[in-house]
């Protein structure tokens, strides 16, 4: 099969670290529970501009320091003897070596590395053809699975709510795995237009 698989909290456990220093720089004192990477600049009342400074700043930092989220180095290894994988991810061109540094240094490979700069990754799934995604943010998962591409849905307390069809809640990465090896003849809908893995 082909996999794409998103990197801030699905490869990378970058939320705490995005909320400490967005607490630090903003003067707040936001919790993980209350953020949502999608949207920053309505949960910390700031302008696009305001972010923009705050990524020309800290930007290299947070795409370079998160720890992995556990079980994904090994996971993905494991998925990777058999699959394809390409690294979707919204991350601008910008931190591509730094992004690229971090896969390395944490042990995962992969096929391709595609930074989208947008969290609209519907295209990029159907340009390569990609037979599911693992992802985190609900809203992506949706757009995603609504071109018939199943998602796994990386539990995570900014994404809770009813899931669409083809988007299943995943609680870690060997519930991922599983479903990838174990279960990959039910994520594969048999739809006209769709290649198999």
């Amino acid at each position: 099969m082909r996999i794409g698989v998103d990197i801030d909290g699905v490869l990378a456990d970058s939320l705490p670290l995005w909320v400490s220093e967005l607490n630090r720089f903003f003067k707040q004192n936001k919790r993980v529970e209350e953020i949502k990477l999608f949207d920053i600049c309505r949960t910390y009342d700031i302008t696009p501009g305001e972010l923009n400074t705050f990524l020309d700043i800290r930007g290299k930092y947070l795409m370079s320091a998160p720890t992995p989220v556990a079980g994904a180095p090994h996971y993905l290894g494991r998925i990777k003897q058999n699959h394809d994988i390409y690294i979707v991810t919204a991350r601008e061109g910008r931190y591509e070596p730094e992004t690229r540094e971090w896969l390395e240094r944490h042990g995962f490979i992969f096929d391709e590395l595609v930074l989208l700069g947008s969290h609209d990754k519907r295209e990029a799934c159907l340009e390569r053809n990609l037979n599911v995604l693992v992802e985190d943010t609900l809203e992506i998962g949706i757009e995603v699975s609504s071109a018939g591409v199943p998602v796994l849905l990386m539990d995570a307390p900014y994404n809770q709510g009813e899931l669409p069809g083809l988007v299943y809640r995943k609680r870690a990465w060997e519930e991922i795995y599983r479903a990838i090896v174990a279960e990959s003849h039910k994520l594969v809908p048999a739809a006209p237009g769709r290649m198999p893995g």
